[in-house]
């Protein structure tokens, strides 16, 4: 896969790793934007806009490991790739594959979109980004 996050510093607990179910078939690379895809705490790699944020990948994981639980980072500063504007100080969302991009939407319904807060600025480079979930 391509344009995974690299987490620059780990904050609160050791990055406070949360547990979500995965797909044991799936291949997924430490550093992927995680997205939820069902209930109950099921996670796969982020795909578009208006899905709703999870963590980031703490660990590499193979199709053929037969792993069904894995932990993502919820608390850290993380180098994430733009696929569009990136702003100091602007929430940021997920916007397609291991992408994020300013957020924009203001509703509740939409709140968790939020990967976490720009750093700094950026156009479809990287972006350090504060999560914090």
């Amino acid at each position: 896969m391509a344009n995974e996050a690299t987490i620059i510093t780990l904050l609160g607990n050791q990055g406070d790793p949360v547990e979500y179910t995965v797909a044991a078939g799936t291949a997924i690379p430490k550093g992927s934007l995680m997205e939820f895809s069902s209930s109950p705490q099921t996670v796969v790699i982020s795909t578009a806009d208006g899905k709703f944020f999870a963590g980031i990948a703490a660990t590499e994981k193979t199709a053929t490991d037969g792993k069904t639980k894995m932990s993502c980072i919820t608390h850290c500063i993380a180098e994430c790739k733009n696929s569009a504007s990136g702003t100091l100080g602007l929430p940021q969302k997920i916007s397609g594959v291991n992408t994020i991009a300013n957020a924009d939407s203001d509703t509740v319904a939409t709140a968790t979109e939020v990967v976490g807060i720009g750093l700094e600025t950026a156009t479809t480079g990287t972006q350090a980004v504060l999560i914090n979930l």
